[in-house]
């Protein structure tokens, strides 16, 4: 289940990622510690290099929930269009 601490994460992500356009960020599950999220990063006409690439999204998540939500030991992103 997913809680409002990793919901934060997710929101902020969310936000990070607000330039660009067609992006799809959805929780899918929390079981275990291993938080999955259904993620395309989308297209940024103006600035191609600002697209968040899946690996570098699941780090920034994996990080950000070691402050926001320590109990997630592990991010696996599924590809989501």
């Amino acid at each position: 289940m997913i809680d409002e601490k990793v919901d934060l994460v997710i929101n902020a992500m969310r936000t990070t990622t607000s330039d660009n356009v067609g992006v799809v960020i959805e929780p899918l599950d929390l079981d275990q510690g291993l938080l999955r999220i259904g993620y395309y990063e989308g297209t940024n006409e103006d600035c191609p290099e600002c697209v968040m690439q899946p690996d570098s999204f699941r780090d920034m998540v994996k990080l950000m929930c070691k402050v926001q939500a320590p109990y997630v030991t592990d991010v696996e992103i599924v590809p989501a269009k």
